[in-house]
């Protein structure tokens, strides 16, 4: 087994389910110490003791993302216990879709809050310990959604974009200083935030947690600026980018698909 962590202290936002449990038990096999964050604490508990089984040192703390004392609160709670952060991973995040005139406002201030601010504040708070350190690593967890834009997911959409920039514009800014930022971008993943959306009908594989992680271990692994899940994801993507009308016709093929999610969605 692999202690490529070993000693090295990992924080994870929304580290209780889905993708972010998935990246702490990646990371507990390697041996790291977690800081597990999040609001449904029987959740945090329950990953962090499946950590501990892999090998690893796992602990929780309650934290509302939206909420500024509690990141900082998080970010204290980890520097007195550990004295160091060396990966701050940003993965807590929340959807909602519709037709822009019928999302409510304080959804949009939610998703806006969650996706967008969080992980800005709270890399913030950190980024002066890692400068200190002279090292570290910084994970956010965007989405296909911060590349290629969907019908009835504008604001989701819009904060994933938002995501984009802030990785790219923060990796060329610190990669001076050792410290590396990267993003990673899943396609249709199968966790309960977005459960309701049949990927393959939209054309796209549908990953699993466990896959998004190891992705985001072998990006860590190979200093990786831009992660994607899945080769049709990258493809989509690059379309997108070079490609846009082929996009527009690829995306009005499956409207319906959207629309449909959107009309059986949970916002989580």
């Amino acid at each position: 087994m692999s202690e490529r962590y070993r000693d090295q202290v990992v924080v994870i936002t929304g580290g209780g389910r889905g993708i972010g449990r998935a990246i702490a038990l990646e990371f507990a096999a390697e041996g790291a110490t977690l800081v597990l964050a999040g609001r449904r604490m029987d959740a945090l508990e329950n990953a962090a003791e499946e950590c501990r089984e892999l090998g690893g040192a796992a602990s929780t703390a309650h934290c509302d993302v939206m909420k500024d004392e509690d990141l900082a609160s998080l970010v204290g709670h980890t520097m007195n216990a550990h004295r160091r952060i060396d990966v701050l991973v940003n993965n807590a995040g929340v959807v909602t879709g519709g037709r822009l005139d019928e999302i409510a406002s304080d959804d949009i201030s939610r998703m806006v809050g969650v996706n967008v601010w969080a992980p800005i504040r709270l890399t913030q708070l950190a980024l002066p310990h890692m400068r200190e350190a002279g090292r570290g690593a910084i994970v956010n967890i965007s989405s296909l959604a911060g590349r290629l834009g969907v019908p009835y997911y504008a604001t989701y959409c819009a904060s994933k974009f938002a995501m984009r920039g802030f990785s790219e514009s923060l990796r060329r800014e610190l990669k001076p200083e050792g410290i590396h930022v990267m993003a990673v971008y899943p396609g249709g993943t199968a966790t309960d935030m977005m459960e309701t959306v049949e990927f393959d009908r939209l054309g796209m594989t549908v990953a699993t947690a466990g896959q998004v992680a190891r992705a985001v271990m072998r990006g860590l692994r190979w200093s990786q600026g831009d992660v994607y899940v899945g080769v049709g994801e990258s493809i989509l993507s690059r379309f997108n980018d070079v490609m846009p009308w082929a996009a527009e016709i690829g995306v009005e093929l499956v409207r319906g698909q959207f629309r449909d999610a959107v009309a059986n969605q949970r916002t989580t």
